[in-house]
């Protein structure tokens, strides 16, 4: 590469940080998505809340949206019974491939007593002798009406949120085990590999479109494997896989709809991380590598093929285009190939920059976290009712390394959502609760500011030696606690090494 190849490689890169953001900026946006997880999944057991797409994967460019997989724990799916020991009480499902094509399976109800259970009994079908669980039923069961089917999920009228209820088995699943084996470069590292077997897969509720059978299939999605893959990219893979989507958003889809859609484009993406060794992924390629990801397109397109990254017996292009339709969009693709910065910089995300930027008197701007915090206003639990789950909530958070002005800022917004609800008639009293929560909120926040193993509490008996006071009433003294040792100890902390309880320190 020439230093003209490389400098101009340097400066796209870094114009590309400010549209799509930093690498920092794009880890906050993750560590926000975490953290909802982790918070509105504290207090349920029969359903976990996993966000998905782009904006959980670290991207927030224009459309963007919100996906989030509702999976219900209540049922579990295998692949066959054979060697499977289980409660006779446990919903279970297995998979059947019979008549489905690569990437979609039919989920059968192994136990037909199970039918008694209402949810199970509305999205059953049978069929002969055996009854299955009807993605279509599923899907468009009690669609609230401010939401619309589309695909697998119900999606809000103004496009911004995605939710798909999901099942999901435990094992790696033999469709895909050649997947943990495939020859590939150095990525993904064996660690993220055994991280996805050990999880296992998803079914999502839609079916093959035009089959025989299409309402009681399910697509088997990797989802959750996929963001951790999105999670190990570099950021010049990253900042590539947003070209990519730019250009498929402001340059393909006015001129051939949706011919393609982002999921080919992750696709691209997941084959060429394979094949590329990382060293490659440099800054200082930026240009190089964008263009290696736009001609394997052309060939994907070119020869109708795109296989899918974990069962390539199913291609994503098998019947896709028209013949009319594939010789347009080759000739776009190409277009873009050989004129990748009229392309580029023509797309609107672009030139709604360049103007934003004039606009700004010599400012540089650059994309922010800032927007997806507006995704923690509002949680799916109650959780400030219930102290145990706040400490529970916080300690998650500091455990998976979330910072502690993040915490902070998700149990402020919740605690001010409670304080400001006036749902119930007795206002005094509810005042009251609503005080005590505050300071129990308060209380905890102060908790998840310090040490990660030690925590300062605001007791103390300064005031008079032995008469411990602090904000809440709670006590949970450590056995032989308070001891005054040395005749110093004054305040008050939690130690892990007394299992979670009190201590009086220095």
């Amino acid at each position: 590469m020439n230093l003209n190849d490389r400098s101009l490689s340097l400066q796209f890169y870094k114009y590309l940080c400010n549209i799509v953001g930093s690498e920092a900026v794009v880890r906050t946006r993750r560590d926000i998505f975490s953290a909802k997880d982790i918070v509105d999944n504290t207090c349920t057991i029969s359903t976990t809340f996993i966000s998905s797409g782009s904006k959980a994967e670290g991207l927030d460019l224009k459309g963007s949206d919100y996906d989030i997989m509702i999976l219900a724990n209540f049922l579990l799916v295998y692949e066959s019974l054979n060697n499977v020991q289980y409660d006779p009480r446990d919903i279970i499902l297995f998979m059947d491939t019979n008549d489905t094509t690569p990437g979609f399976t039919k989920l059968k109800l192994a136990n037909k007593s199970h039918l008694d259970v209402d949810v199970i009994r509305n999205w059953s079908e049978t069929v002969g002798k055996e009854t299955y669980i009807s993605s279509k039923l599923f899907r468009e069961r009690d669609v609230p009406d401010n939401m619309i089917i589309h695909g697998p999920c119900r999606s809000s009228v103004d496009g911004q949120l995605d939710g798909a209820g999901c099942f999901r088995c435990k094992q790696w699943i033999t469709p895909a085990q050649q997947w943990i084996h495939r020859s590939r470069a150095a990525w993904p590292d064996s660690m993220l590999v055994t991280a996805a077997v050990q999880y296992g897969v998803l079914f999502v509720p839609i079916g093959c479109k035009d089959s025989p059978n299409e309402d009681l299939q399910w697509r088997i999605s990797f989802s959750v494997t996929e963001k951790l893959l999105i999670y190990s990219f570099s950021h010049i893979q990253l900042l590539c896989y947003a070209s990519m989507k730019i250009i498929l958003k402001d340059f393909i889809k006015p001129r051939h709809g949706d011919l393609l859609c982002s999921y080919f484009l992750k696709t691209i993406m997941f084959w060429l991380s394979e094949e590329i060794n990382p060293s490659e992924w440099k800054p200082e390629n930026m240009i190089s590598c964008l263009s290696d990801c736009i001609r394997r397109l052309i060939y994907y397109v070119e020869y109708k093929t795109c296989l899918h990254y974990f069962i390539p017996e199913n291609n994503l292009f098998e019947d896709r285009f028209t013949d009319k339709e594939h010789k347009e969009l080759i000739n776009t693709l190409r277009f873009i190939y050989e004129s990748p910065f009229i392309s580029v910089l023509d797309t609107s995300t672009f030139q709604n920059y360049r103007l934003e930027s004039l606009n700004s008197r010599g400012m540089i701007l650059s994309a922010s976290e800032l927007p997806c915090y507006s995704y923690l206003r509002v949680f799916r639990q109650n959780i400030m009712f219930n102290s145990e789950s706040i400490y529970r909530a916080i300690k998650h958070l500091g455990n998976v390394c979330v910072h502690k002005e993040l915490r902070t800022y998700i149990f402020s917004t919740d605690a001010r959502k409670r304080l400001q609800s006036s749902n119930h008639c007795n206002m005094m009293a509810r005042n009251k609760l609503f005080y005590q929560q505050y300071k129990r909120t308060l209380f905890y926040l102060k908790i998840s500011s310090f040490s990660p193993e030690n925590y300062w509490m605001d007791g103390s008996d300064f005031l008079v030696e032995g008469e411990w006071r602090w904000i809440d009433q709670v006590n949970a003294w450590s056995p032989g606690q308070p001891d005054n040792a040395g005749t110093n100890e004054h305040c008050l902390e939690i130690r892990y090494s007394f299992g979670v309880h009190w201590n009086d320190y220095v």
